[in-house]
């Protein structure tokens, strides 16, 4: 869903793009009425009616961009729920395989032999962890002498688990692999949004006052306080409000929103 920093410019955007397509015709006369009487031969007033439609389309143009990049982004995390599906599910799998084979190895072989299969302490729930154990444990197999089973007449089917377990982690080290993509496309896309809110806060905070300097000039003193940016609450006007101060961000792409986003926080833990 889209991003409530997003939809709060989004909001303050319209709101002053609607005050510089509405008041603009006002101010110019103000301007008129204040200016003219003191203009030397041949000085122009301001055209503040084109100065005004100007503001709006900058703003307009700073909004669409910034609504887009955050889209871009929203598509790119809501691509990434499938492969992180597939990892878990795989790494669920070898998991239940790891433990299942602690269990046979010592029912069958004793429990001497869980050191020389490196299955000695917890099973790892890290999806890298458990691929790598996975591997170690078929080498150890597939290279060590072990133990003769104790139970009579049931044996301890090596070559089954090998190719169990290099199936399940050659599948389970594709969907790392994918996932770790994965967050790279988004941590792109979270670093163009971030440089687009960062654009549009620049272009917010230079067309809102302007405009509200205008505004207070024509004598629309109520009109200009509405529209004049915020200090603590980048590109967002008065009428927002400025009851809550803007949060840093935790990522590297800007220092200006906390939309900004670490690889930690794109790649949750399993």
């Amino acid at each position: 869903m889209p991003s409530k920093q997003i939809t709060d410019r989004q909001k303050s955007a319209a709101a002053v793009i609607a005050a510089a397509q509405s008041h603009g015709p006002r101010v110019a006369e103000a301007f008129d009425a204040l200016f003219q009487p003191v203009a030397i031969k041949g000085q122009r007033i301001p055209d503040a009616g084109q100065m005004f439609a100007l503001c709006a389309a900058a703003l307009e143009v700073a909004t669409a961009r910034l609504i887009e990049a955050d889209v871009t982004h929203e598509q790119e995390l809501a691509d990434d729920e499938a492969p992180r599906a597939k990892r878990d599910e795989l790494t669920d799998g070898l998991y239940a395989d790891i433990v299942e084979l602690r269990e046979v190895a010592t029912g069958l072989l004793g429990a001497s032999s869980l050191s020389l299969l490196r299955l000695t302490g917890p099973t790892p729930r890290d999806p890298v962890v458990l691929s790598r154990l996975a591997r170690d444990v078929s080498s150890v197999l597939s290279t060590q002498k072990l133990p003769k089973s104790r139970v009579r007449g049931a044996t301890f089917h090596a070559a089954d688990w090998i190719e169990r377990l290099d199936d399940r982690s050659k599948q389970l080290d594709k969907a790392i692999a994918t996932v770790a993509r994965e967050a790279r496309e988004a941590e792109a896309t979270i670093t163009a949004k971030n440089k687009a809110m960062v654009e549009f806060d620049d272009t917010f905070r230079r067309v809102a006052t302007l405009l509200s300097a205008a505004l207070s000039i024509a004598g629309e003193a109520e009109l200009a306080a509405r529209v004049r940016p915020t200090a603590r609450r980048p590109g967002r006007n008065a009428e927002a409000g400025d009851s809550e101060p803007e949060a840093r961000a935790t990522g590297s792409a800007t220092p200006a929103t906390n939309d900004a986003i670490s690889l930690a926080e794109l790649e949750p833990s399993s």
